[in-house]
C-alpha cells in the first residue's frame, strides 16, 4: 500500500489519532465483535445468525436422500422437536426484547 506524505502537522496528527482509535476499537471488539459489530442491534444479529443456521441445517437435512439420514431422527421429529421450538423461542425473545426496550424508553409520570 502506498503511503502518502502529509506536510501539514495538524492533519498528520488527526490521521494518526484516527488510526490509533481504529486499532483500539478493533482490539476491544475481538473476533465476534468484528463479525457482528457493536451497538444496540448486536443481539438481533447474533439471534438472527443462530436462526438462519438452524434453518439451513434443517433444510440440508431435509434435502439429503432418505437412505443417508439417521434412522433415529426422522423429518417430522427434526422439525417438530428441534426447529420449531428453537425458532419460536427466538421469535419470542426478539418480541420480548423489543417490548422491554419500549417500556424502558417510556417517561415516568
Amino acid at each position: 500500500m502506498n503511503k502518502i506524505e502529509i506536510q501539514d502537522p495538524k492533519v498528520a496528527s488527526k490521521i494518526s489519532a484516527a488510526n490509533a482509535e481504529s486499532e483500539k476499537r478493533k482490539a476491544e471488539l475481538g473476533f465476534l465483535g468484528r463479525f457482528f459489530g457493536s451497538g444496540e442491534n448486536v443481539r438481533l444479529y447474533i439471534v438472527g445468525t443462530i436462526a438462519l443456521g438452524v434453518l439451513l441445517i434443517a433444510l440440508v437435512y431435509t434435502l439429503v436422500p432418505e437412505r443417508n439420514r439417521s434412522p433415529d431422527l426422522g423429518l417430522k421429529d427434526l422439525w417438530t422437536l428441534v426447529v420449531l421450538p428453537v425458532e419460536s423461542t427466538i421469535i419470542g425473545y426478539l418480541i420480548g426484547s423489543r417490548t422491554g426496550e419500549a417500556a424502558d424508553k417510556k417517561p415516568n409520570p
